[in-house]
């Protein structure tokens, strides 16, 4: 069973706005799971090109979610198997994106 420690009361554009707010680019937003790519969506819309996310990131929607704002696509799992790095799974990543935005 799934055990959840906290579960905010505010909406996640909140923590978009307040990132921004309290100017802290670079903050993560990490989808955990299944249906809660419309809460990441939010984060990054509130603070356009200063948040970062990750979770399910690949070749076929990584630019969705730089246009929706992120700064940056976090793409550890589907970079690294097995404990190596996939240079196949990598340069598909910078031909979708470009380096500079991993």
């Amino acid at each position: 069973d799934v055990v959840e420690n906290f579960v905010s009361t505010k909406p996640p554009k909140h923590f978009g706005e307040m990132y921004q707010r309290d100017a802290l680019p670079g903050g993560h937003v990490i989808m955990l799971g299944k249906g809660n790519e419309e809460a990441a969506m939010e984060s990054l819309k509130a603070y356009p090109g200063g948040m970062q996310v990750g979770g399910g990131i690949n070749p076929d929607n990584a630019v969705k979610y730089l246009d929706a704002g992120a700064s940056h696509v976090i793409v550890t799992s589907y970079v690294f198997k097995n404990g190596a790095i996939s240079f196949e799974n990598l340069n598909k990543l910078v031909a979708a994106v470009g380096k500079e935005r991993l």
